[in-house]
């Protein structure tokens, strides 16, 4: 009877670790789908680069960030994917990292989860060069992705409806 019980245990196991398994292989087969879809948004702009942000939703608020360089006066769209959002976050671009009191908003975006956003630099300069008079073009920006805190999230082992990721793909003008 032990060894009967033992055996249940073990393969009751094993399926919840091939359920889990699979929710984690679609839910990163979904992210590579939403990322050629963000790609497709970007033309007429030559994609340059992308940067999938992963995180789970907790009890409490997060804020992670990404840096990215702009290079030799070039024009570059962002095409901001959020398809893989339990629930919304909001952007927020800056000329400064988190730790500089001085940094400047130059745009914030809510409402992004299963939608794709585009924000071009362009747009990112003319605001920056209203808001720090002389200022030259931006050489970098640094896109924070606020992240709620959801009531009754699970923080030590998050479930797959708590993972989140939003995808950014970046490109610059011909």
């Amino acid at each position: 009877m032990k060894k009967l019980l033992t055996g249940l245990a073990i393969i009751g196991f094993g399926l919840v670790i091939a359920q889990t398994a699979s929710n984690l292989t679609e839910f990163k087969e979904n992210i590579a789908s939403q990322k050629e879809e963000a790609k497709k948004a970007l033309k007429p702009f030559r994609y340059d680069g992308s940067k999938v942000t992963y995180f789970n939703f907790k009890t409490y608020k997060q804020v992670k960030e990404v840096e990215i360089y702009l290079f030799n006066n070039t024009d570059y769209r962002f095409s901001f994917n959020g398809k893989s959002l339990a629930n919304d976050v909001t952007i927020k671009i800056f000329d400064e990292d988190k730790t500089n009191t001085d940094r400047v908003l130059l745009k914030e975006v809510s409402g992004v989860q299963g939608s794709n956003l585009l924000v071009e630099s362009d747009e990112l300069n003319d605001i920056y060069q209203t808001k720090k008079k002389g200022a030259a073009r931006l050489k970098r920006v640094f896109v924070d992705y606020e992240i709620p805190g959801i009531p009754g999230a699970e923080n030590k082992k998050p479930t797959m409806e708590e993972r989140g990721a939003v995808i950014l793909v970046m490109g610059y003008k011909n």
